[in-house]
């Protein structure tokens, strides 16, 4: 009986750990209006900032859910998406919050995923 409450006890505590853990996904500032997330489990090459913008290469083929992944995260911060376009190897989609604009494309690049957000 009591090897069974201290395992009761010993799963209660694991329990309790495993719900305080929590994982971080980096957060990239592009401007101060814009902010992505970049995708968990991928691995990020290369990130090159630009003029009001960024481009971010993955280790990927999964283009569609790299995009899914980045349009959830801007409309997650509030963005709209107004426009929409897919073809083949790559998406592009146009995003509005108040006055201001962003532009998230991302391709697919042989084996990378790069993904272009800039604003304006």
């Amino acid at each position: 009986m009591k090897r069974w409450l201290v395992l009761l006890v010993l799963a209660l505590g694991s329990l309790s750990l495993a719900q305080q853990i929590t994982v971080s996904v980096p957060v990239l500032t592009i401007t101060s209006e814009l902010r992505i997330s970049l995708v968990p489990n991928l691995i990020v090459v290369q990130r090159i900032p630009e003029p009001q913008g960024i481009v971010v290469i993955y280790v990927a083929n999964r283009t569609e859910e790299v995009f899914v992944y980045h349009d959830r995260d801007l409309r997650a911060r509030g963005w709209q998406r107004v426009k929409y376009e897919s073809k083949k190897g790559g998406y592009k989609a146009e995003y509005r919050r108040g006055k201001a604009k962003a532009r998230l494309e991302v391709k697919d690049k042989k084996g990378r995923v790069e993904v272009k957000v800039k604003e304006g």
